[in-house]
């Protein structure tokens, strides 16, 4: 069975859902948002919660990501505990991916061949 990486939001999933789209150039998923369905006690969530998404996946070369926002009573508190890993046999996949990836973010390591890989970063 496989494992997959559940990536929690503060109220911005649908914004990172676009970007990751965007990135592996895939389509927007759907999403199931909140909604008036019943809260945690019960009760229709609060209008403003109702846009926040409950649940999206999106399919990246075989790996389903799954997203959602965090309840906003419960934000979730983001730190350097996980990283995702992009295996592709395409080096030249590999490489763009990285450079859409890259746009905007810190590269830590910059893509390079390496003793166990011929792209990594």
């Amino acid at each position: 069975m496989p494992i997959n990486p559940y990536l929690v939001f503060n109220g911005n999933t649908r914004e990172a859902l676009t970007f990751y789209t965007e990135v592996f150039q895939e389509e927007m998923p759907e999403i199931m948002e909140f909604g008036p369905g019943p809260g945690p006690d019960g009760q229709p969530y609060p209008p403003e919660h109702q846009t926040l998404i409950l649940h999206a996946q999106l399919i990246v070369h075989g790996t389903r990501l799954m997203f959602s926002d965090a309840m906003p009573q419960n934000p979730v508190t983001f730190g350097q505990n996980i990283t995702l890993a992009l295996h592709l046999a395409d080096v030249e996949l590999l490489h763009e991916t990285f450079a859409r990836l890259a746009e905007g973010g810190k590269i830590i390591m910059p893509i390079q061949k390496t003793f166990w890989s011929e792209a990594y970063g």
